[in-house]
């Protein structure tokens, strides 16, 4: 991935991609000059009674022309994550190859980003519910109404999570040591425990007296 090319493009178009064989959403985000602009965002619908074939060829087709209308850059796309329902991994894992496929076709370089991170990175932890992520989106981009539907809002949110990627700060050096998150965990404990050592001493002095 040439995030170091990327950094330095102004402006900068990004696509988010929320992929699925009914619904697929967009998200699309500029940066120029270091401010973040919405530029559109949707849905691509197919039939549900129609076959996976046949849907994948209706998104793939709203796809296509979407990427040659606004030209972006890079998009980000949802990393295909370990499901209960089988059925339902499935299915997003389909409709990940007709992203990556057309993304290649079009030349444009892909980037993945599992649920848990994109969500981190705009609602503050992983855990956070897709309303969520889309109120943090509406703030971040300074929307008046939802981004509908929430297909469309967790698409923005992979936008922004990939231009909240320290890879594509254009104040990144690459010859900076990346810093060393164990290292950072561990005196985070140690300071946290001497703390504890610390209130816990006038206590026992009161109980010698």
């Amino acid at each position: 991935m040439p995030f170091e090319s990327l950094c330095k493009t102004n402006p900068l178009v990004v696509v988010g991609i929320d992929p699925g064989t009914l619904v697929l959403g967009f998200g699309v985000v500029g940066r120029r000059s270091g401010r973040l602009v919405h530029v559109d965002h949707g849905a691509f619908r197919a039939q549900a009674t129609d076959s996976v074939a046949q849907r994948l060829k209706v998104l793939a087709a709203g796809l296509r022309q979407m990427l040659a209308h606004h030209r972006p850059h890079v998009v980000a796309l949802e990393e295909a994550f370990v499901s209960r329902n089988v059925q339902s991994a499935l299915r997003i894992g389909e409709a990940r190859g007709i992203v990556l496929c057309i993304a290649a076709e079009a030349g444009i370089p892909v980037v993945d980003f599992p649920t848990a991170r994109v969500k981190a990175a705009v609602a503050g932890h992983g855990g956070a519910t897709k309303q969520k992520v889309r109120t943090m989106v509406m703030r971040e981009l300074n929307l008046a109404a939802e981004p509908t539907p929430l297909d469309a809002s967790d698409a923005l949110a992979l936008a922004l999570a990939l231009l909240h990627d320290r890879r594509l700060d254009p104040r990144f050096s690459a010859t900076a040591k990346p810093r060393n998150k164990l290292r950072e965990i561990a005196l985070i404990e140690k300071r946290a425990a001497k703390a504890s050592v610390a209130s816990a001493e006038p206590q026992r002095k009161r109980r010698r007296t």
